[in-house]
């Protein structure tokens, strides 16, 4: 009862609101007040049947699906790709929307690909100190022919490797560091050279060329590089960079969004995007876990009430809204009986 009133504002500073670790703060604090007295804690965070845990659990849960990222919309990912397409080839927002047609289908972690700082390059260190490069490099994305033969592109120029897009057929990116530790997985991603700009394969190869341009002299290091006027050296790609292209994105489709709701799109969102849209196109949960690498069922917590699940309802119900409409027996919208005289009871 004491957190639930603290909750509603009977607090220090009379706030309406309050987060979780705040009521912990309190609960706490009642716990010593307690203790001094010689009296039994009210507070046992290790009881998950404790009162006042569940209050604190409640609220924490209720916290982390209110900082849930968004998935992108169709608006929202053509605007970031027009974006790549009308900025200079080597920009950072030319390779960040490479990044955002790749993530449509293997929703890569911001690890995967990213590093922390722009200059400098994340490393994984093993158990016995050995360093490697955490992200991406160009040897762990690999194209082959119709043949399944390996087309090979060390030592080629930028303009040499983009030719060879003609007679590539799929490719196969590998994970060097996973989350869930299963590294060196691989994944198979066909090419689509009927919708070029979607091309995973065709992308992933921007992403190389780019590299080769900038950067040949260290292909064993980070593959997502950009340029810029400020740098007389090749940058890497970022969190906050691929986290300012979505919102930039964003604020051109739907300016007037608030900014508690534009601050739900992060780099994060390409994962859950990429999550929603298997979903949405009905794929088994073993599918979406095999092809997005998640190894329990932890993937539903992506899953949005997105405009494209709502309809899928609707379409769901259709049978049954003819049913019940059929059964009301007047025309579908009809109007109200207006001069029927209104009851006076209360409820």
């Amino acid at each position: 009862m004491y957190l639930q009133s603290v909750r509603l504002g009977n607090n220090f500073y009379n706030k309406q609101s309050v987060r979780s670790g705040t009521l912990r703060g309190y609960a706490e604090a009642v716990n010593r007040l307690f203790s001094l007295r010689g009296m039994p804690l009210p507070y046992d965070p290790d009881n998950k049947c404790n009162d006042s845990t569940a209050a604190i659990s409640n609220l924490a849960d209720e916290e982390t699906i209110a900082l849930q990222r968004e998935p992108l919309t169709e608006e929202m990912a053509a605007e970031c790709i027009r974006s790549g397409k009308q900025a200079h080839q080597d920009s950072a927002e030319s390779l960040t929307a490479n990044i955002v047609c790749l993530a449509r289908y293997i929703g890569p972690r911001l690890s995967e690909y990213a590093q922390a700082q722009q200059k400098k390059i994340t490393y994984h260190t093993w158990g016995s100190g050995t360093k490697i490069v955490r992200s991406w490099i160009p040897q762990d994305f690999k194209f082959y022919d119709k043949n399944g033969d390996d087309i090979h592109l060390h030592r080629r120029s930028s303009d040499e490797i983009f030719n060879l897009y003609q007679t590539m057929h799929y490719m196969k990116i590998i994970w060097r560091i996973q989350k869930n530790r299963k590294n060196g997985q691989s994944i198979k991603l066909p090419v689509d050279k009927n919708h070029t700009d979607l091309c995973p394969v065709y992308n992933a190869l921007q992403i190389v060329m780019r590299k080769v341009r900038l950067d040949h002299q260290n292909m064993d290091t980070p593959v997502c590089v950009y340029a810029n006027r400020n740098s007389s050296s090749p940058l890497y790609l970022t969190g906050s960079k691929v986290k300012k292209f979505i919102q930039d994105a964003i604020d051109k489709v739907n300016p007037t969004m608030s900014d508690e709701d534009r601050q739900k799109y992060s780099a994060h969102s390409l994962r859950v995007w990429a999550c929603v849209l298997l979903d949405q196109a009905k794929k088994p949960p073993s599918f979406i876990k095999q092809r997005l690498r998640w190894q329990g069922d932890s993937y539903r917590l992506y899953l949005r009430d997105t405009l494209h699940q709502s309809h899928s309802h609707r379409d769901a119900l259709s049978a049954n809204t003819n049913e019940i409409i059929s059964a009301i027996g007047n025309p579908e919208g009809g109007t109200f009986d207006t001069s029927s005289n209104l009851h006076d009871e209360e409820d």
